[in-house]
């Protein structure tokens, strides 16, 4: 499973690059954008292995 933080000064940079993300790769977003952090912005998402392997091991 890839993970992906995205960061940025405002939510709507935030969102831009988490939409972008979303565009090029099929994610799942696991945190929408969020300034909790206090100044800056984050979001996070995450992407199964394309095959369902994981260094050999099958992912359930």
């Amino acid at each position: 499973m890839a993970r992906f933080t995205i960061h940025g000064r405002t939510q709507d940079e935030c969102q831009q690059a988490l939409d972008d993300l979303r565009r090029l790769l099929d994610v799942t977003v696991t945190l929408p954008p969020t300034d909790r952090l206090g100044g800056a912005w984050i979001a996070r998402a995450t992407r199964k292995a394309p095959d369902q392997t994981v260094r050999g091991l099958v992912v359930r």
